[in-house]
Formats: C-alpha cells, sequence, structure tokens
C-alpha cells in the first residue's frame, strides 16, 4: 500500500401527486401544519417506530422497494401506510419524508412537480413562494428539484426516477435554521442507495459508467495501479497524473472546460492513529487545518459521518464540503476520508472545481464516486 504521512496540501485539492403515478402524500395527510405560533410543521409521525435514536449512523432498508437511506446519529425513523411512507424526524426542527410508487414513465419530472404544485403552492396553499429549482442525480438516478417556502418554514422537494420507482424525497426545516441544516438533508442524498434494478442506462441521464463517456464518444478509461488499494473509472478525454507515489489526479486536458476541475485520491498515513477510525479522523483534522492555513475566506458547509459499502465490504468515513478562495478564485470542494479495512492508512476521495462550475460537472464526480472499488489488502 503506497501512503504518505498525512498533511494534506491545498495545491493538490486545486489541482459534492395526487395525479401522479402515486400520490405525494398518502390520503387524507398534509404536507404541512399550521400551528399556534402560524409556523409551518412538517407531519409529526402518526406510523410504527422502525429506528429508534441512536448516537451512531444506523441504516434502514425499505421492505418493499429495498432502497437503503443511511440515518445520521440522534434521528428517529417511523413507517406508515400500505406502500410504507418513511418519516426521518430529528430533534433539532427539521424532518425528512420519503415516499414511492411505482414508475409513470409518461409522466415528465417536471409534471410531477407542476402536479405537486397545483395543489400546495399558491395563494392560501402551505407554500407561499418558489424560491428555486434545478435538475439533478441522485445516486445515479435523474431528478429535479424545488424549494418552497412558507408561514416560516423551507420545504426542499427532490423528485427521482429509476427504472421501478419514483422517489419523492421533501426536506422540511425552519427558514431560519434552513442553511445550517441543509447539509443534513444533503447527507441522506448522498448516501441513498436504490435497489440496483432502478439504475437507469445512458438514456436516462443518471451519472451510470456512461456518463463518464465524454462528449466525443471516448469511452471510459480505468486506473487500477498496483499498489494504490483501490480502482476507479474516469471520463475518457481526461488525464490522470501520478503527482507522488501516493496521490492520483485526473483532471481536464489543457484547453478545455474540465482543466480546472479535479478528482483526487490521496491515501495518507496520520502518524498518531492507532486504528482505521483514528486514521480517518486524524485525517479529516489535518485536511481542514490544511485548508485553514493555506485558503482565505474557509467555510466549511457541513460535516457529516458516511459508510462506504462495496459488496461485502464496509467502512465508516467522514464526509465535507468545503468553499475557499484560492489564488484569487473562489473554489468549492467536496471530500470523503475514508479508512483502509485495516491497518492506519484512509483514503481521501475529493471533487474540486471553481464555484461557478461545480454543479456542471458534478455528475461526472458522481459517477466516478460509484465507480470507485476499494480493495482489501495492499491493493
Amino acid at each position: 500500500m503506497r501512503w504518505r504521512p498525512a498533511a494534506t496540501g491545498l495545491a493538490a485539492g486545486l489541482i459534492v401527486l395526487p395525479v401522479l403515478t402515486f400520490s405525494p402524500l398518502a390520503a387524507g395527510e398534509t404536507v404541512v401544519a399550521q400551528s399556534s405560533s402560524s409556523q409551518q410543521q412538517a407531519p409529526g409521525p402518526s406510523g410504527k417506530i422502525k429506528l429508534g435514536v441512536s448516537k451512531q449512523v444506523q441504516t434502514y432498508l425499505h421492505p418493499i422497494r429495498k432502497f437503503t437511506l443511511a440515518i445520521p446519529p440522534g434521528m428517529e425513523v417511523s413507517e406508515r401506510g400500505e406502500a410504507v411512507q418513511v418519516s426521518i424526524r430529528s430533534r433539532k426542527g427539521y424532518m425528512i419524508n420519503v415516499q414511492t410508487g411505482d414508475a409513470n414513465p409518461k409522466l415528465s419530472l417536471a409534471q410531477m412537480t407542476a402536479k405537486l404544485e397545483a395543489q400546495y403552492l399558491g395563494l392560501g396553499k402551505p407554500w407561499s413562494q418558489k424560491i428555486n429549482q434545478r435538475t439533478l442525480s441522485v445516486a445515479g438516478l435523474a431528478a429535479h428539484e424545488s424549494l418552497y417556502e412558507g408561514a416560516g418554514t423551507r420545504v426542499r422537494v427532490v423528485i427521482a426516477r429509476g427504472q421501478k420507482s419514483d422517489f419523492v424525497f421533501m426536506f422540511f426545516a425552519p427558514r431560519d435554521a434552513y442553511e445550517s441544516l441543509a447539509s443534513k438533508f444533503d447527507w441522506v442524498l448522498a448516501n441513498f442507495q436504490p435497489n440496483p434494478a432502478e439504475r437507469l442506462t445512458a438514456a436516462g441521464g443518471g451519472p451510470s459508467p456512461g456518463a463518464l463517456a465524454s462528449k466525443t464518444g471516448v469511452p471510459p478509461k480505468r486506473f487500477a495501479e498496483p499498489g494504490y488499494g483501490y480502482s476507479i473509472q474516469y471520463p475518457g478525454d481526461w488525464v490522470v497524473t501520478l503527482s507522488s507515489a501516493n496521490t492520483a489526479t485526473f483532471s481536464g486536458k489543457k484547453d478545455t472546460d474540465a482543466f480546472h476541475v479535479f478528482v483526487i485520491i490521496e491515501n495518507v498515513k496520520p502518524p498518531e492513529a492507532k486504528t482505521p477510525a483514528e486514521a480517518a479522523v486524524r485525517a479529516l483534522a489535518d485536511l481542514k487545518a490544511s485548508l485553514a492555513r493555506e485558503a482565505s475566506s474557509v467555510v466549511f458547509v457541513g460535516e457529516q459521518p458516511l459508510t462506504y459499502k462495496n459488496e461485502n465490504l464496509s467502512l465508516e468515513g467522514w464526509q465535507i464540503v468545503v468553499t475557499y478562495t484560492f489564488a484569487g478564485e473562489r473554489y468549492r470542494k467536496w471530500v470523503l476520508v475514508v479508512p483502509r479495512p485495516s491497518g492506519t492508512v484512509a483514503h481521501i476521495w475529493s471533487y474540486t472545481a471553481p464555484d461557478s462550475r461545480f454543479k456542471t460537472f458534478r455528475p461526472f464526480a458522481d459517477a466516478m464516486l460509484k465507480s470507485w472499488t476499494i480493495r482489501p489488502g495492499n491493493g
């Protein structure tokens, strides 16, 4: 295994309804309720408690659709209805609902959103205004996201489509705390894993391995150098640079839009670490210290535990998103720190891009992450 003492430099990081196919809410439910203080609230769980509050990350498996959700510490999961709607509630005042139904390709994701808005958006309805919308990818599935506001609450709705199921994720948070809590929802979406049968083909628009093919039709390439401990696919017209015996940097070629976009994987060995878990924690701490030291206007958007899963391998690590200014340019960086199955080496996987291009190239990073396979042993 190739590794270096943990001291991650920033320079390397520059080289994360009623008329739909199914009803978005069970019959008789409302998306929100008005409290006596006029604060808009997410509906309370009325079903059975499936997972109680824990200090550890838990994994929820849907009994029908067979998708999994990583549940952050301190959250309670309940189920209700024949279709098994999932409610994830936090004591910090936010809630996530997940609803599913059979996929209906006759209705586009935008049309599904319009049906939802017809019932809940407008004068005299729970949502007074629509703030934003965008298309995105969720776990390789094409998705449409909208953000609404009303009576002191913001509601973020993400509708995703698989081969067999449509998914509706709804995030409720107080308006004044939304920005600080939104990363919690981002983390849940980032760790959502649909049943493998849901994965779309390349025509579906999600970041399947085909998403790594370039616009010129160049097939993706595969990096699997001995001693690095992993393999990964990357876009066919990108290049890989082995800047050291422990770091692989993937980026677009010079004079292309992706030239300043980077996916970097580093192997580090913090000298104080005694266990794989300690290696991940200390590697993340060193990374944060390096960013704070070498960049300016550093803002850590969110830090969350994560679970890396690949076949029979399950590793507990961390992820963080940070924005910063370096050499006069504003950057956004998404980092995952995952320990090796044994020993005290940790992998630092990161996607870095100018803030203005981060969303544009995010599907490529998503597809690369999806293909990233950590190998036990010496790799």
